[in-house]
């Protein structure tokens, strides 16, 4: 179980480098996506969305040094699929770092991102995307390897103390 202290070290991780974009994957129907301009923006936001039963918290994060951008896009929902609804939004781009956060359960929090090998093997199936090489993919590797031991520090560092 994620702890709130780690959960605001996972924020403050994401905020340590300068000017990122961030953002939730999917923003609720109807709603604009919510982006996070702070540190403690985005902490409320992890903690509130994880207190919810089963919660689930999902944002994508780009810095400038990684060259790319995330694009909005709509989800046009299929009529009647969510009563009283029909459309949410997310974000494209090759070098999106995703970070999903649970706090309890059997699905493990995670941060990843598209190797840019991987990005350019399914280039052809997005035509319409901003090309593989918009992105910096060394830096894209470098920031998300980064918050991904943030996240195994505080997830081992909660383990440990629910051992004690």
């Amino acid at each position: 179980m994620l702890t709130d202290s780690a959960i605001d070290a996972v924020a403050a991780a994401v905020f340590r480098a300068p000017d990122p974009w961030v953002a939730e994957a999917y923003s609720a129907y109807d709603k604009e996506p919510l982006c996070f301009s702070s540190q403690d923006e985005l902490a409320r936001y992890l903690l509130t969305t994880l207190a919810e039963p089963r919660g689930h918290a999902f944002v994508f994060v780009v810095y400038p040094d990684m060259k790319g951008r995330a694009v909005r896009e709509t989800i046009q929902l299929k009529p009647g699929s969510v009563p009283g609804h029909s459309k949410r939004y997310t974000w494209h781009g090759w070098g999106l770092i995703s970070v999903q956060l649970y706090r309890e359960g059997s699905i493990f929090s995670r941060v990843s991102a598209n190797s840019q090998a991987r990005a350019e093997k399914w280039a052809s199936t997005y035509p319409d995307w901003d090309g593989p090489s918009a992105w910096n993919w060394k830096v894209v590797g470098s920031h998300a390897r980064r918050l991904q031991r943030v996240l195994k520090s505080v997830v081992h560092a909660t383990a440990s103390s629910a051992t004690k």
